[in-house]
């Protein structure tokens, strides 16, 4: 199978994870893949973003990003906090709440972590381990 079609399966069979998932869990998953995404963008970030640098990094455009920074600052899952050297500038920080909903939403990767386990040798699940690490530091968009 070539490479293209591999990464085009992993997409989709991530996806249907998801969508699984959260039709078993249905009354415990509050987050959308959206509201999910931003999340993540924000806890991986080194430090507090603003938002344009959360518009920036999910290529989205500053009103689409505003307008999901309200939604989740109203469900609890953000905070704005001033940033102390430009008072113009507000920083996004997660809530306890939502580091909560991702740890949650977090079993649908590690499912799929532990079934590629299941489905590779020690060995194999290693390499691909290493390979994807060398393959993230090289990458960027």
């Amino acid at each position: 199978m070539q490479l293209k079609t591999s990464l085009e399966h992993i997409e989709r069979y991530s996806a249907k994870l998801w969508r699984l998932h959260c039709k078993e869990n249905k009354n415990e998953i509050s987050l959308s893949f959206n509201e999910y995404d931003y999340l993540k963008v924000i806890q991986y970030a080194d430090e507090p973003m603003r938002l344009t640098d959360i518009a920036t990094e999910l290529e989205v455009s500053k009103p689409s990003a505003s307008a999901m920074i309200v939604r989740l600052e109203k469900r609890g899952l953000i905070t704005r906090l001033p940033c102390p050297e430009d008072a113009r500038v507000n920083h996004v920080v997660l809530t306890d709440k939502a580091k909560v909903e991702l740890d949650h939403d977090d079993a649908i990767y590690a499912n799929f972590s532990d079934e590629i386990a299941g489905a590779l040798s020690p060995q194999e699940y290693q390499q691909l381990e290493s390979l994807l690490a060398k393959l993230f530091t090289k990458l960027t968009i």
